[in-house]
């Protein structure tokens, strides 16, 4: 077989958080239904997901790994590999890192439903975690909500959140190490961690707040309590998946406080203006268990930028 390019992460970065917003905006409506990943556990909760999409010329499949304890070893949580295939004749076109991948996409579907759901005056933003997924969040936010003058990091450790502050050099926003309640106050939240109890306090968040919750993606893990999602209008990435494997959602739903009826609209047509929020006081949560759609609109948008 002839060999083909691999894209690197230090490859996939360098397209930018504005070209893959821009990107999930444009190719999500023309883009073929999800299809639902393969979730196979492995031991003491570890995971490995397979995740296929189809569009109008491409085929595409990431093959993920979620390590629990990998963290505790000095490695990523998460690892993962992209191929990307021509879809008229199947042959192979390009591989891809797929952690990047996941790090780019996922905070610019946040940022995409933030743009569209969040007030225009945010001042504040609240992020729970100190992972990637919490770094490429700050990058997301700050695209689409540029006024933004604080940010509070809620991290698992005062040394770790310190830390992690301090490798974000290029921001020029004032960051504090903040306490759950002190991030939770903000205007704007985003909870990227892979909690199995709620991180957020729930009494905390003012009305108008708009949440992002992206870490959970098993009925085993939840970012927040069901009195949150209750008093939230709740925005999904989509139905089907959301149903399977948002685990905040799944078990408000189990607990008696909220219905998966009760979902006002999902990716899609928050992006073709078919929904909104209902008023400047609701508090909105968009929660996203990630699109293998996503995986290949912006492989292909990589793709076809550099070929």
């Amino acid at each position: 077989m002839r060999e083909i390019p691999h894209y690197s992460a230090s490859d996939i970065f360098s397209i930018g958080m504005e070209n893959t917003i821009a990107a999930l905006k444009t190719s999500v409506a023309t883009s073929s239904q999800p299809i639902p990943r393969e979730h196979i556990p492995l031991d003491q909760g570890e995971d490995f997901l397979l995740m296929p999409a189809v569009s109008p010329t491409g085929i595409g499949i990431k093959l993920v790994t979620v390590m629990t304890q990998n963290p505790t070893i000095g490695l990523p949580l998460v690892h993962g590999f992209y191929l990307y295939c021509d879809k008229k004749t199947g042959v192979p076109k390009a591989t891809f890192d797929g952690s990047a991948l996941t790090t780019l996409r996922t905070p610019a579907a946040s940022a995409v439903a933030t743009e569209i759901l969040s007030k225009e005056n945010v001042e504040s933003l609240g992020i729970f975690g100190t992972g990637v997924q919490a770094r490429g969040h700050i990058e997301a936010m700050l695209t689409v909500r540029p006024d933004i003058k604080r940010i509070i990091i809620s991290g698992r450790t005062q040394e770790s959140t310190e830390k992690f502050i301090s490798s974000l050099k290029t921001i020029k926003q004032k960051m504090y190490v903040g306490s759950p309640e002190e991030a939770a106050a903000c205007d704007l939240i985003c909870s990227c961690t892979s909690s199995k109890e709620p991180v957020i306090p729930t009494k905390s968040v003012k009305p108008g707040t708009h949440l992002n919750l992206i870490g959970s993606f098993s009925d085993e893990q939840k970012e927040a309590d069901s009195n949150l999602i209750k008093n939230a209008e709740i925005f999904v990435d989509h139905r089907t998946a959301a149903k399977k494997e948002a685990g905040e959602l799944i078990n408000a739903e189990l607990e008696g406080n909220w219905s998966f009826e009760n979902i006002v609209g999902d990716f899609s047509q928050l992006i073709e203006k078919e929904v909104n929020r209902n008023s400047l006081e609701s508090i909105t949560l968009f929660k996203s268990v990630g699109l293998a759609n996503w995986d290949l609109i912006v492989a292909e948008m990589i793709y076809n930028k550099t070929n």
